[in-house]
């Protein structure tokens, strides 16, 4: 087993690794409770000596454990940068059938113009609110991002058969829960038609991703409450209807305890993947 060190330094000079996708658990002072950082944030040298690591992660999997003695950071895809060729040789059979991790997902997000009055409902009402843009997900958890490489290329296959289409964002509703109810923007006010098509047409190329929601209701979280009629209410009057164009989904991850980011817009249509 190599030592947290020989870790740190392979994954941050290695070229085929990508230091960014890397998460290390590092011991609180005094204690074996860890803390999780990027490792691009860690300093080699710096107050935290090498033996309070515990682990090593990248995409959301385990690489390396003190405790338990595993190391493979050489026998997994997890933080691995594949050349543009593999991808095209991985999305060859035109379906990637990887089990789904809840730390990403395919999503459309609003023009940034339209967020600062969801923001201010999701701000008081929405405790992931700085965890998640404002965003309809498409298919939520989608591949681990290891696989987003080849994701991607099978991602813009899927959404050139979808044009770009108009969407209303217009009326509040609510899901209802144990407690409380989830209340959201409607973004398929104009139809859901589109929506339905992206949603197949990327179950088409991720099997086994979205297997456990397959009553897909598009939607924009605004938050929770015990009160959802008045909430609802509320949003309507402040957010009135919204008319936009859906022209891009993007491929979200999360990074250790970090919020979800984009990774990659593919826009929907004939044209090619942007860069």
């Amino acid at each position: 087993m190599r030592t947290s060190d020989e870790i740190y330094h392979r994954v941050r000079w290695d070229p085929s690794l990508d230091p960014e996708r890397f998460v290390m658990g590092v011991a609180e002072r005094g204690t074996a409770v860890a803390t999780r950082i990027g490792l691009v944030d860690f300093v080699a040298g710096g107050e935290i000596p090498w033996h309070r690591v515990l682990f090593f992660e990248a995409d959301g999997e385990l690489v390396w454990d003190r405790a338990s003695g595993v190391d493979r950071l050489d026998e997994t895809l997890a933080g691995r940068v594949r050349p543009e060729a593999d991808a095209r040789d991985g999305a060859a059979g035109g379906v990637l059938a990887v089990p789904p991790t809840y730390r990403t997902a395919v999503a459309w997000l609003p023009p940034e113009a339209l967020w600062e009055p969801i923001q201010h409902v999701r701000r008081a009402h929405d405790r992931h609110v700085h965890r998640w843009p404002p965003h309809v997900n498409v298919l939520y958890g989608f591949v681990p991002e290891s696989e987003f490489v080849v994701a991607r290329v099978l991602v813009a296959a899927a959404l050139r058969e979808v044009p770009p289409f108009r969407a209303r964002l217009q009326g509040v509703h609510w899901f209802g829960h144990r407690e409380d109810s989830t209340v959201w923007l409607d973004p398929a006010a104009a139809g859901g038609e589109p929506w339905a098509r992206l949603r197949e047409a990327l179950e088409e190329r991720f099997p086994l991703c979205g297997a456990e929601s397959r009553a897909f209701t598009p939607h924009l979280s605004l938050g929770r409450t015990r009160d959802p009629r008045a909430l609802a209410a509320r949003c309507e009057e402040l957010l009135g209807t919204f008319s936009v164009r859906v022209t891009e989904l993007v491929l979200l991850s999360r990074r250790a305890d970090g919020p979800m980011r984009v990774r990659a817009a593919v826009p929907l249509g004939t044209r090619p993947v942007r860069r």
